[in-house]
């Protein structure tokens, strides 16, 4: 039982849901934004335990972020642009017991297989922040959790999964009409 247990649950935590929070400036009127840009220089840069950084799974964020962005009606522009993004990876090992249920508790059963009782694996958090250029404040925040398997395998199509349900709050901007001159 404790064999199939182990990978069931690795599996499903794999597949887990995401735990999604975002945070929205309610004085915020999203409808003036239509530009923006990375928070360094329009450079994505990643902040981030070293023992992850992988370019591949990097670029991967910064594609999706800027995709879902585009998306949502926003265009990536300059350093002046209206709104300035940045994204954390946040990074933790934890474990859990694996503990076994008898239904008698037998004095018997002790010590019985005392195999590896702890299953690894990491908790991952992704913040991204918008901020207004000119204002210099924060207008939307979401923070993403999600558990992993020890060693994560995941392709662009889960990042941008990902991504996607990371920015679902986001106003999507609407157009306002421009008077002709």
């Amino acid at each position: 039982m404790k064999k199939i247990a182990i990978p069931l649950l690795l599996i499903l935590a794999a597949c887990g849901e995401y735990t999604i929070e975002s945070q929205q400036d309610p004085k915020a009127d999203f409808s003036q934004y239509k530009t923006w840009c990375w928070l360094n220089n329009c450079t994505p840069s990643f902040e981030g335990p070293d023992y992850i950084y992988s370019k591949a799974v990097l670029e991967d964020i910064t594609n999706a972020i800027a995709e879902e962005m585009y998306n949502k009606g926003y265009e990536q522009g300059d350093e002046n642009s209206d709104l300035m993004l940045n994204y954390h990876v946040v990074i933790k090992e934890d474990s859990a017991l694996n503990s076994i249920v008898h239904e008698e508790a037998l004095p018997l059963w002790e010590h019985y297989d005392e195999s590896e009782r702890y299953y690894h694996f990491l908790k991952g958090t992704l913040i991204i922040d918008v901020a207004d250029r000119e204002l210099g404040q924060i207008v939307f925040r979401s923070i993403t959790e999600k558990y992993l398997p020890a060693h994560p395998k995941m392709n662009y199509a889960e990042v941008k999964e990902g991504i996607k349900r990371a920015l679902e709050d986001l106003p999507k901007r609407t157009k306002t009409e421009e008077k002709p001159l």
